[in-house]
């Protein structure tokens, strides 16, 4: 199950002001209007901080969370443990968020996910093929080249 302390950095016994300002920095690091990397990731991942802020920052539904997790002692926290400048790490609590409605195989979802790009690219090259003007232009020279070729041959018989 997803740790909320962990996504959003802080500790079990992190107070609210602290969890506000832990929000606020990832979330303005990650919105996917500014986030540089993958737009896709970065509003899983926004999806996934607002839904650990959004418990942990009402009282009733962060203790109910901290039950549920078994939260009893700060000093059992791991999370210093974890290097948190690696997306991977998130990049599994986001995968299990975008597929959690979803019944599916997550290995074999990790995998498309993985060769998705391949398809989509040679799909493209045919459209980007025809957009170009280098292609209408080599085409326009090679139909002028053949009724030249042609023009010649007729000329010899």
């Amino acid at each position: 199950m997803k740790n909320f302390y962990d996504i959003l950095r802080v500790s079990e016994d992190a107070t609210q002001e602290q969890i506000k300002d832990a929000y606020i920095e990832l979330i303005s690091k990650y919105h996917p209007d500014v986030y540089s990397g993958d737009k896709d990731y970065a509003e899983s991942y926004t999806a996934v901080l607002t839904e650990a802020y959004s418990v942990l920052k009402d009282p009733k539904r962060r203790e109910e969370y901290d039950l549920t997790q078994n939260i009893t002692k700060p000093s059992q926290s791991n999370s210093d443990d974890k290097n948190f400048s690696n997306e991977n790490y998130h990049s599994d609590y986001i995968y299990e968020y975008q597929n959690s409605h979803r019944g599916v195989n997550l290995d074999q979802e990790r995998s498309r996910k993985y060769f998705k790009g391949a398809k989509r690219k040679s799909k493209n090259i045919f459209k980007r093929l025809f957009k170009s003007k280098l292609f209408y232009a080599l085409l326009f020279f090679f139909g002028i080249e053949m009724i030249i070729i042609i023009f010649i041959y007729l000329q010899g018989q």
